[in-house]
């Protein structure tokens, strides 16, 4: 880590500036104190300050005991405190408010920053840093009434609030029996951490973080090593999420960061964590020490080489002498993996050349990504109200997986009575019979090869049906074929008629065909997902059919591009 520190604090110091440029000195306004945005809140400046803190204590930092910051602090600190609400809640105030959830992720930045405020700066040093301690203490006791009695939205609340009682009940002991009292009926529902390490919103580029992190504070308050059992189920599981050009994959997600391309940055300080550990604390998870410690500095190494500014979490760092002092041993993500995640219907490989994720229930079944270059596919077949075809089942083997879907021509029948009103809407259309005429059946069988996938895909049962195979690249790249060159624009689509195109993209070519189209239907009007984000190779054929459609990469030379 020794190597890595100056990056953590140059990188708390741009935040620092950040907050000191963006504070608001008008003593007339609402929001005296705190930082600038689109609404008045608190959070913002909450999570700045433990970045403030961090540094003002840190002897490294040019704002080690600077009194200018010491005073912002407190200003900031000022505001906060007369922007909670009575009841203790810390709003989110673009959507959610009087949330035990939002005002225990403020809490939990509040106590991090001090704990190290209680770390490295003795009592009675500073009159005005003793009046900033109190300003915390003020500020957590009464958020702690809020997130005693509110409650939650999501899965991964539930975890944040529990560790804040659990620390609040640490922090004010005459507080304990009601914290903890609560915190057993957050507990008493069972954690949502499944045994291969997944969390119940599969929030790879977000939540499973956010869980982890509330996590590490349930076990640093009760010395339980059970909570440290999930933090490294999901950190072993999110090996196998890195794809090979080190972004997350997340489109799986069942929030909001599904389909976003991330650094697992927010990671870092977890797998740090959790290898700075004695072995014996880990138990039987102390197989994956090596791993761990080899992530977090893959993840911090890749980071300062990007130019980013390092993960926020000097606080966190500065809190725990192991993971201030800890030395890497290791560097670097698995080379390959293979895990089919039955419960979530994923399948994660990654070989050395390229990886690819097949999905169940998505409608883009299946993403490849050869480096930086991804590619997608989909296959629409607008029977009905389907508009695409959605695997319902997976059947995974070496090598191999055979994804299936059926569809029906369905169409109400008449109730051949009165329903006691002509009103349509009013009409319980539950109850009508539903004639199902005809069924289309779809089979991918999507098979690994050492430079790319080949994909058997097979339609029977209802004919004439005009199915459409997507390949989805990115925008800008080069499309050729030995008819035409072009380069990709976001949203627009060709047909491939015959033959194999070429995309490339940087250092990256991969082929794809060899193409088909007998019919020009590019989708329904109604319902109908487009790729406006990226552009759209369709293979087109009625059914019934049988089609194989292989995607590899091009070798350069003598060697492939990987």
């Amino acid at each position: 880590m020794k190597r890595y520190l100056g990056h953590l604090i140059r990188s708390a110091e741009r935040r620092v500036e950040h907050f000191l440029n963006a504070q608001v000195l008008d003593r007339s306004r609402e929001d005296f104190g705190a930082m600038r945005g689109d609404v008045i809140e608190g959070k913002p400046t909450i999570y700045a300050l433990a970045a403030a803190v961090s540094v003002y204590c840190n002897r490294d930092s040019r704002y080690y005991h600077d009194k200018e910051l010491l005073e912002a602090m407190n200003l900031a600190m000022d505001f906060i405190g007369r922007w909670q609400r009575d009841n203790g809640a810390l709003d989110y105030p673009t959507c959610n408010f009087n949330s035990a959830a939002d005002t225990s992720f403020c809490f939990k930045r509040l106590f991090a920053a001090y704990r190290v405020l209680e770390l490295y700066e003795p009592a009675g040093a500073d009159r005005l840093v003793e009046m900033l301690r109190e300003k915390y203490r003020f500020v957590m006791r009464r958020s702690l009434e809020m997130i005693r009695t509110g409650g939650f939205h999501t899965p991964n609340h539930r975890w944040g609030i529990t560790a804040a009682l659990m620390q609040g009940a640490g922090l004010f002991p005459d507080l304990a029996p009601e914290l903890m009292a609560r915190a057993g009926q957050y507990l008493a529902e069972g954690i949502d951490g499944s045994a291969d390490g997944e969390y119940a919103e599969r929030s790879t580029g977000n939540y499973n973080a956010v869980v982890n992190n509330a996590m590490m504070a349930m076990y640093e308050e009760s010395g339980d090593p059970d909570y440290l059992g999930y933090v490294a189920r999901n950190l072993h599981m999110m090996l196998t999420y890195i794809d090979p050009d080190g972004t997350i994959f997340t489109q799986n997600s069942t929030r909001q960061d599904q389909g976003k391309a991330d650094y697992p940055d927010k990671y870092f300080y977890q797998y740090l964590f959790m290898a700075s550990l004695p072995e014996e604390k880990l138990g039987e998870y102390g197989k994956y020490r090596e791993e761990f410690d080899a992530a977090a500095h893959r993840i911090i190494r890749d980071n300062q080489e990007r130019g980013d500014l390092a993960p926020d979490c000097l606080h966190i760092v500065m809190a725990h002498k192991a993971m201030y002092e800890h030395k890497f041993s290791g560097c670097g993500f698995p080379d390959t993996y293979r895990k089919y995640f039955r419960d979530a219907g994923v399948l994660r490989v990654k070989n050395g050349r390229y990886g690819y994720s097949v999905l169940s229930g998505k409608s883009a079944f299946l993403y490849v990504k050869f480096g930086e270059l991804p590619l997608f596919v989909k296959i629409g077949e607008s029977v009905g109200s389907c508009r695409n075809f959605i695997p319902e089942t997976m059947e995974v083997e070496e090598g191999k997986c055979t994804l299936k879907s059926t569809v029906y021509t369905s169409y109400y029948q008449p109730f051949g009575e009165s329903q006691g009103t002509n009103d349509w809407w009013k009409m319980d259309h539950t109850r009508r019979e539903i004639l199902n005429n005809a069924r289309l059946d779809i089979q991918v069988e999507i098979a690994e090869a050492a430079d790319g996938l080949s994909l058997r895909i097979k339609a029977e049962g209802l004919s004439r049906v005009p199915l459409r195979v997507q390949i989805c690249t990115p925008k800008d790249a080069v499309l050729e074929h030995d008819c035409f060159h072009l380069r990709t624009d976001a949203g627009g689509w060709m047909i491939l008629k015959s033959g194999m195109a070429q995309l490339r993209q940087g250092d990256r070519t991969v082929e794809f065909g060899p193409g088909f189209g007998t019919h020009e239907f590019g989708g329904h009007y109604s319902g109908e997902e487009v790729n406006a984000s990226g552009y759209t190779v369709y293979l087109n054929e009625y059914t019934p059919f049988e089609k194989t459609v292989d995607i590899r990469l091009v070798a350069a030379g003598n060697r492939d591009l990987q």
